[in-house]
């Protein structure tokens, strides 16, 4: 006798198959979530599989948090990100669970050490440490941190060495991402200590000129940059001398020419002769 083909059955029994497919463990995707902003989200998105790895149809997955002040999490597995912190989202269906961790950063300040900055001497250099905390006070590793001057004459910044300019006060200002800070940068100059003339000719001819180099020194004999004495003359009807130190003779004599910075003062004496 034939035995007929009855498809009913056939899908009957497929069916059944199916329907005693175990879930041995439950996969998801990503592996781990990292937010980095308060509301961003990422779905962890899970499948239930067998013990060799065949998927598992219809299984119906319960999502929760280990921490919902760092994160939470709907029931379609959406997490959402609630302040720097970390947690787990557990996953659950058919008696079986996985776990995803995630770790949440969002920036909350740039701490800044060293300040207020104050520099002593045109060219001198002072570094800036500049650290991105998140909004729980954890340091985040890696954060970039650009710095801008207010005022380059006063200060410039290099990465995040500031060099100073000029006398004066200005702000040096630290920014990552939307967080920024400030920090006071002073630019003064040492005590000048002594002048001293460099270089100075002894005698000049009528109707010669010649430029007097002048330095401006500190306590610790160092040539101090950015200072330009004042410059007379004890008598102009022999010799005279302009703001930058430049000496021309007018007629046969001695004459004297002084440069002060301050209450410190140096002479050079120069004989005046006939061309």
């Amino acid at each position: 006798m034939k035995q007929l083909f009855n498809p009913v059955m056939v899908v009957a029994a497929l069916t059944l198959v199916s329907a005693c497919k175990k879930v041995e463990r439950i996969e998801v995707t990503p592996k781990q979530v990292s937010l980095t902003k308060a509301g961003q989200t990422e779905t962890v998105k899970a499948s239930g599989v067998t013990a060799d790895g065949q998927p598992v149809d219809k299984v119906k997955f319960e999502f929760s948090s280990s921490d919902k002040n760092v994160a939470t999490v709907d029931a379609n597995g959406t997490v959402t990100a609630v302040k720097s912190g970390a947690a787990s989202i557990e996953v659950k269906g058919n008696e079986k669970s996985a776990k995803v961790p995630v770790e949440v950063v969002i920036p909350g300040s740039i701490a800044l050490k060293g300040g207020p900055v104050a520099l002593t001497g045109i060219g001198t250099k002072a570094t800036i440490d500049a650290a991105v905390q998140d909004d729980a006070g954890r340091p985040i590793q890696g954060a970039q941190v650009e710095f801008t001057s207010a005022d380059t004459n006063v200060a410039e910044v290099s990465g995040n060495t500031v060099t100073a300019k000029g006398v004066g006060t200005t702000k040096v200002k630290a920014t990552s991402g939307e967080l920024s800070q400030t920090i006071e940068v002073t630019v003064k100059q040492p005590e000048v200590a002594t002048i001293a003339f460099e270089g100075a000719p002894a005698s000049l001819k009528v109707g010669e000129s010649a430029t007097l180099n002048a330095v401006a020194k500190a306590a610790d004999g160092a040539a101090i940059a950015g200072i330009t004495p004042t410059f007379t003359s004890s008598n102009e009807k022999l010799a005279t001398v302009d703001a930058t130190g430049k000496v021309t003779a007018v007629k046969v004599g001695a004459v004297t020419i002084t440069a002060k910075s301050g209450e410190k003062s140096a002479d050079a004496k120069i004989t005046i002769k006939k061309k």
